[in-house]
This record gives C-alpha cells, structure tokens and sequence, in this order.
C-alpha cells in the first residue's frame, strides 16, 4: 500500500509543479486550464498515480519470484528447464527499457494526433504524463509475462517433495494477482479519462485517431487476465504432482505397518481426497476474479462501437 500511495503522492506532485511552471511561463489562466485537464478532464492524477504505484510495486518485489522458486526446487532441477532463460529476461533492463521505449513512440504518436487543448508547455507535461503510463504500463505487463513463463518452466521440473503442505509457490500467485489487479483498474481509469477526454482532434487525421486510444486496454485486458489466472493452472498442476509424491512416500511407509489392505488402500484414498479437495479450494477459480477485467473490455468496445 505504501508503494501505491507513493505513486499517487508523485502524480500529485507532478501536477502541481507543472501548474506551477506553467504559472511562471504562461499565467494563471493557462496553468488553471493545466490543473484542470491532469485532475479532472482526463483524470491523469489518476491513472499516472495507480501505473506508477503498481510499477513500483513490481519493482520492489520482483525477486520474491526467483526467490521462491529457488527455496522449493534445486538448481540441478531447475536446469533441466527454461527457467534460467527466463528469470535473465525477467532482470533484463535493457529488455524493460527497449520494449517500454517502442510505446513511448506509439503514445507519442497517438496524443501527437489527438492533441491536448492546452499551450505549449502544458501540452508537452500531459505528453509527458501520458507516454509514462504507457512505458510503466508495459512494463509491468513484461514483468508478468516472464514471471507466468519463470513458472510454467517448472511443470518439466522433477517434483521430489510435498510443496503443498506449506503451499512454498504461493507467493508467485499472489504477485502476479496484485499486479494483474492494480493494472486492469488503471486500464479502466485510463480509458474512462483519455477516451473520453477533450482532446482537439484538429489534426490531419481528425477524430480518426481516437478508436487508437482503446488500444492499451484492448490489447492489455486479455493479456492482464491470462497472466492472472494460468499461474493457478500451473501451481495446481505442480502441487498436484506433490500430492502424488506425497502418497507415494506414504504408501512405501505403510508397507512395513500392520495394516490390511483394505485399511492401506482406504487410508490413501482418504489423503489424496483431503489433499485434493484443499488444492481445488485454494486455488479455484471464483467468478469474484472476473468482473473486473470483463468490465473493463466490455467498456471499451462498448465506447468504441457508440462511435
């Protein structure tokens, strides 16, 4: 929360400064339009103040990742995999940087188009504002794609003890929640303040560029909702290889008790359903995760097709 608060702390600063260096440059008519458009017409505050917290979120913690990952397997197990590969893309900052650069062009291009109805200088801070969401929106984006890749090299990893029992990935799945969340509900303020922001459109393409504004949240939703749910798929299906290693300890165990057949066989069954049943409850999939995502793309097509 504190990471959270600390971006929209900065947005506001942002805000304010350049009201107040549009006040030097041009004049308090000028700078109240400024102020104007960041908090209210276009909600940049907003929007800049969520993408920059979750980033910093991302950022803080992103080693918890490999950290977890290389407490529950070895490194001889984790390199008969791809993990490696991955967990140096996910550091990668050349990688980070040259990715979020390629959006920066593509805002820059699409507000180019689009206009802001302001002077120069308050022109050039909300272009500022808006190429930063779109940098900071990609790279929160990478940095869940590698992380979903990090642990679905794990399923061609050899389960050789019970991670289940102190659910040792969780804290994979719950980053990559926090994450997914935070951004699908800047995508949704981003789209209700740009979309239906103000803007000229008085360049040669006109009132052609705005169905470009929905590209963020059309391309990022899907891909925000997949990062989000298949790293539940690939921990159910690791945990579920430790459940079976777990009653197969237990049944080279019960070998050697005094135990009927029947008693041994009625004992595993018994396990591998409690197991299982704490499995699917611990990470199914409840119809409370979908509605944001599914809001938000419905809104966007929606204020595209109104058009």
């Amino acid at each position: 929360m504190l990471m959270l608060f600390l971006g929209l702390g900065v947005s506001a600063a942002y805000g304010l400064l350049g009201s107040a260096l549009i006040l030097y440059l041009g004049g308090k008519e000028e700078a109240q339009l400024f102020f104007t458009a960041y908090t209210s017409s276009f909600k940049t505050i907003l929007s800049l103040g969520l993408i920059l917290g979750t980033a910093l979120i991302v950022y803080k913690f992103q080693s918890a990742i490999p950290k977890t990952i290389e407490t529950a397997f070895t490194e001889t197990q984790l390199s008969a995999t791809e993990y490696f590969v991955y967990k140096e893309r996910f550091f990668s900052l050349f990688r980070s940087i040259t990715f979020s650069a390629e959006f920066i062009v593509v805002a820059f291009v699409i507000f180019s188009y689009a206009r802001f109805p302001l002077s120069t200088p308050g022109e050039v801070l909300m272009m500022i504002a808006a190429c930063t969401q779109y940098a900071l929106g990609v790279y929160v984006g990478r940095k869940l794609m590698y992380a979903s890749m990090m642990l679905q090299s794990l399923l061609k990893a050899k389960v050789t003890r019970n991670l289940f029992r102190r659910r040792e990935l969780d804290a994979i799945n719950a980053y990559v929640n926090v994450a997914s969340t935070l951004t699908l509900i800047f995508g949704y303020i981003h789209v209700i303040g740009y979309y239906d922001g103000p803007f000229r459109y008085d360049s040669i393409l006109g009132q052609s560029i705005k169905p470009f504004l929905l590209v963020p949240v059309i391309i990022g939703t899907p891909v925000l909702l997949i990062f989000n749910f298949y790293p539940r798929t690939v921990l159910r299906k690791l945990y579920g290889q430790s459940i079976d290693f777990e009653a197969r300890r237990l049944k080279k165990a019960m070998n050697n008790a005094s135990l009927s057949l029947y008693e041994k066989r009625s004992y595993l069954i018994e396990f591998k359903r409690m197991y299982s049943e704490e499995l699917r409850y611990s990470l199914k999939l409840t119809l409370s995760d979908l509605p944001i995502g599914i809001t938000i793309l419905i809104m966007a097509l929606q204020s595209l097709m109104r058009r």
